[in-house]
């Protein structure tokens, strides 16, 4: 079973292609090919629990150990272990033959990443920024700041039995902070409103691109 933590990267990734799905410009560029078993006609109108119920087995590896005589599985490895090998032996062999041939994702669909972790916080707040920068476009930078902040405050409250038990961080949208002070004693005030909230909106944009392509999150700009 798939825990909660593993399980928001592809909420994530689902949310990132209903995007592109329900916008006129990036449902065009969507492999609907590459994408066929996801039923993407499903996805405009889903939540994420309902859909990924009838679609968890696209990103999960099955199989149990067990000791075959022949080859049943081409993504398997059979060891031979002379039976005279003593336990504490065998288990501090395994690891160095096995070392580069195992824990190799068989799914089908894989997260395409750089990164140690995928920060689903962050992709989260890129999206957010992107969609009310698509619905606002008279809207100031600032102003979608304030909206995405909102946005991000509603959502925690929907988790804060998570956040208790420590199972979420609880998420913060940076922006202009006085409350940081020098070694002169003077406060610092840090990066712009609208510096952060536009970067968010490019970056969101390229994993939108990636997605389409049948990639998440892929490479995006941290600049």
């Amino acid at each position: 079973m798939i825990s909660f933590g593993e399980l928001q990267p592809y909420r994530v990734w689902f949310d990132y292609l209903k995007t592109c799905l329900l916008d006129d410009k990036l449902q065009k560029k969507v492999d609907k090919e590459y994408y066929k078993s996801w039923n993407l006609s499903e996805i405009k109108n889903s939540k994420f629990d309902e859909w990924f119920k009838t679609h968890s087995s696209l990103f999960t590896s099955k199989g149990t150990i067990k000791i075959v005589n022949k080859i049943t599985n081409h993504q398997a490895i059979i060891l031979e272990i002379p039976t005279n090998f003593q336990i504490k032996e065998i288990q501090r062999t395994i690891p160095k033959i096995l070392e580069g041939k195992v824990n190799k994702s068989t799914s089908r669909f894989v997260l395409t990443h750089q990164r140690k972790h995928i920060k689903t916080i962050a992709l989260d707040s890129f999206l957010i920024a992107w969609k009310f920068k698509q619905n606002s476009k008279d809207k100031k930078l600032e102003e979608i700041w304030e909206l995405t902040n909102i946005e991000i405050d509603k959502r925690q409250s929907r988790v804060k039995t998570l956040l208790q038990k420590g199972k979420l961080k609880r998420r913060k949208l940076q922006g202009v902070d006085y409350s940081q002070t020098g070694k002169s004693g003077k406060l610092i005030k840090s990066k712009n409103k609208s510096i952060i909230i536009s970067r968010k909106i490019l970056k969101a944009h390229k994993i939108l691109e990636n997605v389409t392509k049948g990639y998440f999150p892929g490479e995006y700009s941290d600049n």
